[in-house]
C-alpha cells in the first residue's frame, strides 16, 4: 500500500489499538451498540477474520481494506467509490489510476467523462470513391486524460451499434427444398484456400490542422454491455466502432471479409499512433489519441466478439488481450455443418448475405447510383459464393475462417461461452481453445450454463473480479498473479449453478475416453462387448411423417415425436437408451458417432442427437433475478441486477444434450462431394457439438439417429430410406 493511500486514513483514529479496532469496524460498515459492543470489539473483529496483534498499522489496514464490509462489498472498493481516496490525485500534475490488491479501483466519476466522436481513416476504399474510407468511432474517457493521464482502452467493434435493418429478416432464404445431387467433385483442399487480392489504396488525406478534442453528446449505442462502465470508473477508456457501411461511416460492409478485419484493426492502429482520424467526414481536421497508453483490449458478445478474434489473428501491435463472449471462430461452422446448409437455432434461413444487409445502415444519397450498384454487386457476390446449393467449404468460407490464423495471435485470450448456446455453438470456442493451447497462447475459458448472453451479473461467476485482474495485468503490466489465481478452464455445473469445476484441459484431465455400442437394443459401455451380429435397422427421412408442419413450424411437437417413447419403433428414427443410470454420468468434451449405412437416394442428411431422458427439474438457461441493483459498477453509474439460472418449476421429460449433422456426399471431407451409389454401405463418421453435461442418476442417456433436423438443416421433400448396420454404431465421448 502506497504512502499516498495510507495517508487517506484518519490519523486521529490511529492513536491506540482500541481506536484502530473501532476505526476498522467503522470502515467495514459496522455500528457500535448495533452490531457489536465496545468491550467486545476485538473479539467481533476476530470473527470477521481480522487480527490486529503483532501487525503494523499499515499491514493491519491493508487486511481491513481487503475484507468484505457489512454490505458484502470489498472495503477498499467501496471506500474508493465513495470518494475516500479522491485526495491521492490532488497534488499531482498528471493524475494516476489507483491500484490496490492487483486491480484498478473506482475513483473516476462517470458523470465527468469526456464523450467524443471521431472518424478513423481505414486503409481501404471499398466504396471506390477515390478516398480512404472513414469509420465513425465513439470514445468515453476520463476527464483526467485532459491533464496528461494516459489510459488503456477497451475497444468494441460493433456492427449492431446503430439501429439495423430489421426488415431484412422478414424474408429469409427458403429451407424447404431438396438437397442438390452432385457427381464426385474431386476438389482438392488447396483449391479452397483464400488468397487476398492486391488492391489499390488511395493516399492518406492531407491534414488541414490538428486538434485535441472532438466533443459529442453521449449517444445511446445499441448492443453495448453495461460492464464497460465498470472499467470506466476504474480509469479505462471505452471505444466503440460500428464499421464499414454502417450509419455515420463510409465504405461497404461484407460480413466476415478480409476488409472487415482490416477495418477492425485500423481503430487499434489509430489508438497506438499509426493511423489518422478526423473530427468529421469533410474538413480533414485531424485528432490524435494522445491519451491512450497504446494498450488495447477487444471484447464483446457474438459478432462483436467475433471481430475481436478476427483482429487478434492479424497479430496487430497494441492489442494485448481479447475477451470474446459467444463468438464465432469460423463462419463456416456458424452457417454450415459437414457439407450441409445449416442455421443457428431459431434462425432458419439465415446466411451471411442477410447479416450483411441487416448491418448495412449507411444512408445512400438517391443520386449516388454508383454506390447503389456497388452494394448490389457485393450482395450478389456473397449470394453466389456462400453457395447454399452445395454447403461445401470453399475460398469464401476460408476467408472467414479465423482458426487457420491463430498462430499469428500475439495477445492473451479469455473465452466466455454458454454451454446451452445454439446460436453460436460451443464448437467455436472449443476449436479455438484447442489451437490456442497448441500455439501456447496465454488463454483461459469460462463455460457457463446460459445460452447466447452476457454473464456479467451472474451470481458466483466472479466475473468482475476476474476481468479486473485480467485487464489490469495485460493493459497495465500489473504483476497480480492472475494466470495462477484462476484455472485455465472453468465449467459451471448443470446440476448446481453454484458449482464451478476447475479443469485445466479440454477435455478434462481426469476424463476417460468411453466407447458406447449396442447390445440387446440398449446402449452399453465399452467394458461390455457389443453385438457382433449384423442386424439391419431401417428408418426413413420423411418430415411429414414426424408430425412437423412446414407452415406452423411446430418444433416442440417434432422434438417430442423424435425423442419420446424410445422403446417404440418409429419409422423416422432409430433410438437407443442406456438402462437407468445407477450414478451420475458426466460427459465432457468432443462426441463422435460412427456407423455403416446405405441409402436409397444419391444424397441425404444424417443426424444424431444425444438426450438426457427422464422426468427431472432441470436447470434452465433462463436468468432469474436474485437481487435488484445489487452490483455496483462505479461512481455515478446505475447498479445492475444480480441473477442466477433458474430450475424448472415442473419436471420435464427430457433435455437435448447435443446434436450433429452430415451431408452424406461429404463423408470424406467438408469441401468436396463424393458420389453415393444407391443401397451401397459406406462408413460415416461425424462429430456432435461438444459439451459438458451431467445426466442425473435414475435418468437415461438416449442416442437418436435420424435424417432431417427441421430446426437446423434444410428440409427436403424427397423421402429417403437409410439402412444402418447396428453392430457398427459406435459413440465415443469422455466421461468424468
Amino acid at each position: 500500500m502506497s504512502k499516498n493511500i495510507f495517508s487517506c486514513l484518519n490519523s486521529k483514529k490511529l492513536y491506540s489499538k482500541d481506536m484502530k479496532i473501532l476505526y476498522a469496524l467503522e470502515l467495514l460498515g459496522y455500528i457500535e451498540s448495533v452490531d457489536f459492543e465496545k468491550n467486545n470489539a476485538e473479539e467481533f473483529l476476530l470473527e470477521k477474520g481480522l487480527n490486529i496483534k503483532g501487525k503494523t498499522t499499515e499491514l493491519f489496514f491493508r487486511e481491513v481494506f481487503k475484507t468484505a464490509t457489512k454490505s458484502g462489498r470489498i472495503c477498499f472498493e467501496l471506500l474508493a467509490e465513495n470518494g475516500f481516496f479522491d485526495s491521492i490525485n490532488e497534488n499531482k500534475k498528471i493524475p494516476e489510476l489507483l491500484i490496490f490488491d492487483g486491480k484498478t479501483q473506482p475513483i473516476f466519476d462517470y458523470n465527468e467523462f469526456i464523450f467524443e466522436k471521431v472518424y478513423v481513416e481505414v486503409p481501404l476504399d471499398t466504396d471506390e470513391d477515390g478516398k480512404r474510407d472513414l469509420v465513425e468511432v465513439y470514445i468515453h474517457r476520463p476527464k483526467e486524460t485532459l491533464w496528461g493521464m494516459k489510459v488503456p482502452v477497451i475497444y468494441v467493434a460493433n456492427p449492431y451499434m446503430k439501429p439495423c435493418n430489421d426488415e431484412v429478416y422478414e424474408e429469409t432464404h427458403p429451407v424447404n427444398k431438396n438437397l442438390k445431387v452432385y457427381e464426385s467433385q474431386n476438389i482438392k483442399c488447396e483449391e479452397t484456400l483464400f488468397v487476398p487480392k492486391h488492391i489499390s489504396i488511395p493516399p492518406e488525406r492531407e491534414t488541414n490542422k490538428i486538434v485535441d478534442l472532438s466533443f459529442a453528446k453521449e449517444t445511446n449505442l445499441e448492443a453495448i454491455s453495461e460492464w464497460y462502465k465498470y472499467f470506466n470508473s476504474r480509469g479505462f477508456a471505452s471505444v466503440f466502432s460500428a464499421g464499414l457501411g454502417t450509419k455515420g461511416s463510409q465504405g461497404i460492409n461484407c460480413t466476415g471479409s478480409h476488409e472487415e478485419k482490416i477495418c477492425a484493426i485500423a481503430i487499434i492502429e489509430w489508438l497506438t499512433g499509426k493511423r489518422k482520424a478526423y473530427t468529421n467526414l469533410k474538413d480533414n481536421i485531424e485528432i490524435k489519441a494522445t491519451w491512450c497508453n497504446c494498450k488495447v483490449a477487444m471484447t464483446g458478445k457474438s459478432y462483436l466478439g467475433t471481430l475481436a478474434i478476427a483482429a487478434a489473428t492479424t497479430g496487430v501491435e497494441g492489442l494485448k488481450t481479447i475477451i470474446p463472449e459467444a463468438a464465432i471462430s469460423n463462419w463456416y461452422d456458424y452457417y454450415r455443418m459437414n457439407g450441409l446448409v445449416s442455421a443457428p437455432l431459431h434462425w432458419q434461413g439465415d446466411d451471411s448475405n442477410l447479416l450483411t444487409e441487416y448491418c448495412r445502415t449507411r444512408e445512400i444519397p438517391t443520386n449516388n447510383q454508383k454506390l447503389k450498384l456497388l452494394y448490389e454487386k457485393t450482395s450478389q457476390y456473397m449470394l453466389e459464393n456462400q453457395d447454399r446449393d452445395s454447403g461445401n467449404y470453399n475460398s469464401y468460407w476460408d476467408e472467414r475462417n479465423y482458426l487457420k490464423d491463430v498462430k499469428h495471435i500475439n495477445c492473451s485470450v479469455f473465452l466466455i461461452q454458454g454451454l446451452n448456446d445454439w446460436n453460436v455453438k460451443t464448437t467455436h470456442s472449443i476449436k479455438l481453445w484447442k489451437y490456442l493451447k497448441k500455439y501456447n497462447i496465454p488463454s483461459k475459458m469460462l463455460l457457463h450454463q446460459g445460452d447466447h448472453i452476457y454473464i456479467h451479473g451472474l451470481k458466483g461467476s466472479d466475473f468482475f473480479n476476474m476481468m479486473n485482474l485480467w485487464l489490469s495485468h495485460w493493459l497495465l503490466d500489473i504483476d497480480n498473479n492472475v494466470q495462477e489465481q484462476f484455472p485455465d478452464l472453468m465449467i459451471q455445473s448443470n446440476l448446481d449453478s453454484s458449482i464451478w469445476a476447475n479443469n485445466y484441459l479440454w477435455p478434462a484431465r481426469k476424463s476417460i475416453n468411453t466407447t458406447v455400442k449396442i447390445l440387446n437394443n440398449k446402449l452399453t459401455s465399452d467394458l461390455i462387448p457389443g453385438n457382433n451380429d449384423e442386424i439391419l435397422k431401417i428408418f426413413e427421412d420423411d418430415i411429414d411423417n414426424t408430425g412437423f408442419n412446414r407452415e406452423k413450424n411446430n418444433y416442440k411437437d417434432w422434438r417430442n415425436n423424435i425423442i419420446l417413447l424410445p422403446e417404440l419403433e418409429k419409422t423416422y428414427r432409430i433410438s437407443y437408451t442406456t438402462e437407468k443410470l445407477l450414478k451420475d454420468l458426466h460427459i465432457n468434451g468432443n462426441i463422435n458417432i460412427e456407423f455403416e449405412c446405405a441409402c436409397d437416394q444419391p444424397t441425404g442428411i444424417l443426424s444424431a442427437m444425444l438426450v438426457d431422458l427422464g422426468s427431472s427439474c432441470r436447470l434452465l438457461s433462463t436468468q432469474n433475478i436474485i437481487s435488484k441493483n445489487k452490483i455496483s459498477l462505479g461512481k455515478n453509474i446505475t447498479p445492475i441486477d444480480e441473477w442466477d439460472f433458474a430450475f424448472e418449476e415442473k419436471p420435464s421429460l427430457y433435455k437435448i444434450i447435443t446434436r450433429g449433422h452430415l451431408n452424406i456426399q461429404n463423408r470424406k471431407n467438408i469441401y468436396s462431394k463424393e458420389n453415393i451409389e444407391k443401397n451401397k454401405f459406406y462408413k460415416y463418421s461425424f462429430q456432435l457439438v461438444p459439451t459438458d453435461y451431467t445426466i442425473k442418476k435414475g435418468n437415461q442417456l438416449q442416442l437418436i439417429i435420424y435424417g432431417t433436423d427441421v430446426e437446423i438443416t434444410q428440409r427436403p421433400f424427397i423421402k429417403t430410406k437409410f439402412t444402418i448396420k447396428e453392430n457398427t454404431i459406435t459413440l465415443t465421448f469422455n466421461i468424468l
